[in-house]
């Protein structure tokens, strides 16, 4: 009897790949007897291979050519093997690979001419993530398992006696307008000081700079830029009494701990689409005026700290 093999395609940066976690992990569960494959890239392999929800992870390195990756897949998962595909990407780039399985009269799941069962919602592309994965996987009769079974990204965490902040100041340098002004994290900073509540800052290569001129002004506080993965930023996301940080990558993963978390939103993207998930997650839109922006902020802060 043939074994069962069912693909999961998934790129897309930080943030869009926690999203999907839930859409991932139901999955799974539909087709608990089933061999599981994850096409992906680094170096999202590293956190997923941990959750245990893969019988096998793919890796390919996405090119400017679709025909290179198409080349690329076919050379490391054999098509003819598999019953099912679902694509979680769902970009123009990821629905051409859909092609090579419909060829082979592989079941496809996701948007264009070449899937089976196709999300053809005229308005999915303004759904938020979590929504529009709902929709398309109850097209082959799969419900989304709301808030995953994360235990092994978010581990038990004992009590720790430092009361500290993580703060994300930063974001990618590409999506430069998708960051708050350094001055309202500087007020930010100077009121958990005077709470005696220590700001740990969290960011990547990119943030480096940003990261260098906030420790300069607040000597006290604890740079960790580039020196976390993914997850240490999980296990202190689970120690910190409040999270604040841009609409970024490590906020997605840090609101999943349930820990209460505030994410700021320009005008340049939007909440209703790409907002991060999580238990005690608040939306913060910036208003431009950094004075009137960063007192908001800092009285939620205070009545969100007010019982920790």
């Amino acid at each position: 009897m043939k074994e069962d093999k069912i693909l999961i395609i998934k790129f897309g940066g930080l943030g869009d790949v926690v999203l999907s976690l839930d859409a991932m992990y139901s999955i799974k569960k539909n087709f608990n007897k089933s061999k599981l494959i994850l096409l992906t890239e680094k170096p999202y392999d590293d956190i997923l291979r941990k959750s245990g929800w893969f019988d096998k992870i793919v890796l390919i390195k996405r090119s400017l050519f679709y025909f290179l990756d198409i080349f690329q897949i076919k050379k490391k998962i054999d098509v003819t093997s598999l019953s099912k595909v679902f694509d979680l990407q769902t970009s123009k780039r990821s629905s051409s690979y859909l092609r090579i399985f419909a060829k082979s009269g592989v079941y496809t799941n996701g948007i264009g001419k070449f899937a089976t069962i196709c999300h053809s919602n005229p308005n999915r592309n303004f759904l938020h993530t979590s929504d529009r994965q709902k929709e398309q996987l109850k097209l082959s009769k799969i419900d989304i398992k709301e808030n995953a079974k994360l235990n092994w990204l978010y581990p038990r965490i004992k009590n720790n006696k430092t009361r500290f902040a993580l703060i994300v100041p930063g974001g990618s340098l590409k999506r430069k307008y998708k960051r708050i002004p350094l001055e309202v994290y500087s007020n930010i900073i100077e009121f958990l000081l005077a709470k005696k509540i220590k700001p740990v800052l969290i960011g990547s290569v990119d943030d480096q700079q940003i990261c260098q001129t906030l420790k300069k002004n607040f000597l006290t506080l604890e740079n960790l830029c580039n020196k976390t993965d993914f997850f240490k930023i999980a296990e202190l996301s689970k120690q910190s009494i409040i999270s604040v940080g841009n609409d970024t990558g490590p906020m997605h993963l840090i609101s999943r701990g349930n820990n209460p978390t505030i994410v700021f939103f320009t005008k340049f993207s939007d909440s209703k689409l790409c907002a991060p998930l999580g238990k005690n997650v608040s939306i913060v839109k910036y208003s431009c005026n950094n004075l009137v922006f960063g007192k908001t902020v800092i009285e939620q802060i205070q009545r969100l700290i007010i019982n920790q």
